[in-house]
């Protein structure tokens, strides 16, 4: 008994000094800026940030690093780590272009009824979180003080402002919703609250704890700064008011002031779009988030018949909300791939014998980062791949110091000169073999052939040996003793076929390539000139030619789905003759604001070069004009085909900036042809015309004021609503086309979602039409590496790479074009050369292929990595012992 508690006394000891006395893995590493800001982060919450100071409710300015700036997206490379940014970034810019371009338009004193009402204003809030799940979790419309001219109350005098309206919608955290069953988090339920009611509401009052955005924009009083911080832009639309038949021969211009392009003039804060440090959202969603806010434009005042008192003015601030924790932070140093300021700069834990990547989908979480081999190094044999910074951050301060080191690469070779020249040495004699090569190899060439010259001098070759064997046959004849040789023919039947002779770049599919070229050829051939002799099946790309699409233009595909939404929440919630005490109900949809809408897609997005919205027949019913008399039109007017098209139109004047100032529109249902006959139109009517099964059933919960003046938050009328919509992945991507139609005239991919309402007699929903947006093929990245044989890729195993000693790994960011990946070394190989690269470049394995096929001096078969062996022979006494008992051993028995 005695022995056995004697046992677990030492096995209590030996528990307690494993727990007390052995390090931890996070012990040995010091206390970084990373450990500063993630205190800062972890110290609010929902409970306690009432009480915390607007200081603490906000992180320091560096903590969003390389936010998306306006004046650099057409000059640098967006990666994927900052796509979810860029995304709040444009749809910041396209709220703020709407409703700058809809109340320029509709500022006439009978247009005031047909202005985006309550309902619009919320439902647009709405649409834009429901629609990018996991890109945008908040968005408001803020405007200053009294700016609003609210078109929604029956008992206020017109022209009449209210002192602040500011309506936000939210994601909320429904996992205790009553209707959710399965408590899990849906990301399907919205709140929207008008956060200039209640008390302490100001939010224009610097004391306010959740506007870091209003000393962007608010208060705009002085006129001085108007010609630099408000410009002006050109949109010519074509109506149709009969369907085949244009309303005007020629586009009806107008123009709009809208926010600021950068100039001259401090480009890195006169910026259309500015993002904010992040800061506690209390009271509504209760996170971090970082906002990107752009000014809405209006003439103030608006109904004044004194114009020359008029002035385009920051009225309101769009605001788009990401979450903190979504943005994905950059450990690496700083460098120039990784400029200043980051806060995170430099807490990645890589050895020296390493350098940094930044990795996609870590956002605020230590180890979103790879380790990768210098210059001079390789990966050891018991690692294969770069170090993952999950891993680093995961050791133990010994796993850390010996094992994610790289080994050093012994006797590297320097980079021979790809166009050597050659100095032929004078001989007193010249031998057959110079001769030979004087008469076949021009004099400025290497007298090295390559395997295709070589190839190219077979018929000579043949013709010197059948003059030989002539030669020896007259001398056999005159003199037969000299004809003295052995047969050995017998010996070539034995000699080892070298035609199944695997080559080591094999790996590579040249019917692949072939294709792949074949794709490239029309897509540089087709131009806006040639276009128009082409026939309709050359216009066409194959589908898998544009690979990748869903992923590197889900941001573009989800502008679309935005407004499809919208559309589906409005058509299925709001009916024109509802009227709640003073409340009015909103009107139907009327021309200018789809119009508006799709403008406001193109003018936001660079990537987006076309966008449109496409009823259905008879599914357009619009509110008539409200000076209207004729008695047919009181209730609406319905129209046969609605299909407003936008698109940028390129720029060629003086003073344009690269076709962000002139943009078009037109009404589809002026054309001779019906879009409804389209294959695109047709195919996805079929396919929701019956079924709305898949759609994904959306909540709302709006708050609005009490009164006028915002004393309280109430409940509308309608508290909860829902409405149902489709989904990114249920909308459809379309093959590549040339759009040669005198407006896009471009290659272009374009993305289909279906928007929905109720029907006539308001019981069930009914598909009613088609968002559209084309997004140019010239900004998708190929992936030429390697893969899976069910991969719809056309550009999949045309890697040049040498795949028995290099891995492929595709370069985002670039163009339709080919050479955009790295072969880098495999686990047991090296990189030889004596250089700042760790890699093959994909562009220099192109070239240099190209020009071996072209039988040009050139290095391809030396792009690849040799074996990596060890850097030094030691000696092991352990080891000569044992091996010497193990023969002693054997050779007893």
């Amino acid at each position: 008994m005695a022995d056995k508690k004697l046992l677990f006394l030492c096995l209590f000891i030996s528990v307690c000094f494993v727990c007390f006395v052995t390090p931890s893995p996070y012990e040995w590493m010091y206390h970084d800026r990373w450990d500063v800001i993630n205190d800062m982060f972890s110290n609010v919450s929902a409970q306690n940030c009432r009480s915390k100071s607007k200081d603490q409710l906000m992180l320091p300015i560096d903590a969003v690093s390389a936010p998306p700036t306006y004046n650099r997206l057409l000059s640098s490379k967006t990666y994927s780590n900052r796509t979810v940014l860029l995304h709040v970034h444009n749809m910041a810019l396209n709220r703020a272009f709407f409703y700058s371009l809809i109340y320029q338009r509709l500022n006439n004193t009978w247009d005031f009824a047909t202005q985006p009402g309550l309902m619009y204003i919320y439902m647009s809030a709405a649409a834009d979180i429901s629609a990018s799940a996991g890109f945008i979790n908040g968005s408001g419309l803020f405007f200053d003080n009294n700016c609003s001219y609210p078109n929604w109350y029956t008992t206020m005098d017109f022209n009449r402002t209210l002192p602040l309206f500011g309506p936000k919608a939210w994601r909320e955290d429904d996992y205790n919703e009553p209707t959710n069953y399965l408590r899990e988090p849906t990301n399907s339920t919205i709140d929207i609250w008008d956060l200039a009611a209640g008390n302490a509401r100001n939010y224009t009052d610097k004391r306010y704890k959740g506007n870091p955005w209003v000393d962007f924009w608010l208060p705009d009083l002085k006129a001085d700064t108007d010609s630099t911080r408000k410009f002006t832009y050109s949109v010519a639309i074509r109506y149709s008011n009969t369907t085949g038949k244009f309303k005007t021969p020629d586009f009806e211009e107008f123009k709009f002031f809208g926010p600021q392009q950068p100039g001259s003039e401090d480009p890195d804060t006169m910026l259309p779009v500015r993002v904010t440090r992040p800061y506690f959202d209390c009271g509504q969603s209760n996170r971090w988030i970082v906002t990107a806010s752009s000014p809405v434009v209006e003439f103030m005042p608006r109904y004044s018949n004194f114009t020359h008192l008029r002035r385009p003015r920051f009225t309101a601030v769009s605001t788009i909300d990401m979450e903190f924790e979504r943005i994905d932070m950059n450990q690496c140093p700083i460098m120039p791939g990784n400029p200043a300021p980051n806060a995170f700069a430099g807490t990645a834990r890589c050895r020296p014998s390493t350098s940094c990547e930044p990795l996609m989908g870590y956002g605020f979480k230590r180890g979103g980062y790879q380790c990768v081999c210098n210059p001079g190094y390789y990966y050891p044999w018991w690692h294969d791949g770069p170090f993952l910074g999950i891993e680093l951050e995961q050791a133990t301060k010994s796993e850390w110091e010996v094992g994610f080191d790289c080994l050093t690469v012994a006797d590297r070779q320097v980079i021979p000169n790809v166009m050597p020249t050659f100095v032929r040495k004078r001989r007193s004699v010249a031998n057959s073999k110079s001769l030979f090569l004087q008469e076949v190899v021009p004099e400025d060439q290497s007298p090295r052939l390559t395997r295709t010259q070589k190839k190219k001098l077979i018929p000579t070759l043949e013709a010197l040996r059948e003059e030989l064997k002539r030669k020896k046959a007259e001398e056999s004849s005159t003199n037969p003793k000299v004809n003295l040789k052995k047969n050995k023919a017998h010996k070539k039947a034995y000699e080892p076929s070298r035609a199944h002779r695997r080559s080591k770049r094999e790996a590579t599919d040249e019917q692949a390539v072939n294709r792949m070229m074949r794709i490239l050829q029309r897509y540089q051939e087709i131009t806006p000139v040639t276009c128009k002799t082409k026939k309709a099946y050359e216009l066409l790309l194959p589908g898998d030619a544009a690979y990748g699409m869903h992923t590197q233009f889900e941001a573009q595909g989800r502008t679309a789905l935005r407004l499809a939404h919208f559309l589906s929440n409005f058509l299925q919630n709001v009916d024109e003759y509802e009227e709640f005490g003073n409340l009015r109900g909103d009107r139907r949809l009327n021309e200018t604001q789809i119009f508006g809408e799709v403008i406001a897609n193109v003018m936001a997005d660079w990537k987006i070069v076309g966008a449109g919205v496409f009823f259905d027949r008879y599914k357009f019913r619009m509110s008539p004009p409200i000076n209207n008399t004729d008695p047919r039109f009181v209730n609406g007017i319905t129209r046969e085909f609605f299909g407003p098209f936008a698109w940028r139109v390129r720029a060629t004047g003086v003073g344009s900036v690269g076709g962000a100032d002139f943009f078009r529109a037109m009404d589809f249902a002026g054309l001779k042809t019906y879009y409804t006959d389209e294959s695109w139109f047709r195919s996805m009517k079929f396919r929701w015309a019956t079924n709305f099964v898949g759609l994904k059933k959306f909540t709302a919960k709006p708050m609005i004021r009490s009164n006028y003046n915002g004393t309280s938050l109430v409940r509308f009328e309608y508290y909860p609503y829902t409405y149902r919509a489709a989904q990114y992945e249920d909308g459809e991507w379309l093959r590549p086309q040339f759009k040669c139609d005198g407006m896009v005239d471009s290659w272009v991919v374009t993305y289909l979602a279906p928007f929905f309402g109720k029907d006539d007699i308001k019981q069930n929903i009914e598909f009613k039409g088609v968002v559209s947006v084309d997004v140019s093929l010239n900004e998708l990245s190929l992936d030429q590496c390697p893969g899976d044989f069910h991969t719809p890729n056309a550009f999949k195993n045309t890697a040049r790479c040498d795949f028995e000693s290099q891995y492929c790994t595709m370069i985002e960011g670039r163009r339709y074009s080919t050479g955009y990946y790295k072969c880098e070394c495999r686990q047991g190989f090296e990189y030889p050369f004596n250089d700042l690269n760790w890699y093959y470049d994909g562009q220099t394995m192109e070239q240099e292929y190209r020009k071996m096929m072209q039988g040009l001096p050139n290095r391809f078969e030396t792009l690849k990595c040799r074996k990596a062996s060890a850097a030094a022979i030691s000696a092991s006494l352990f080891l000569f012992v044992s091996v010497a008992a193990l023969n002693l051993l054997l050779f007893k028995h």
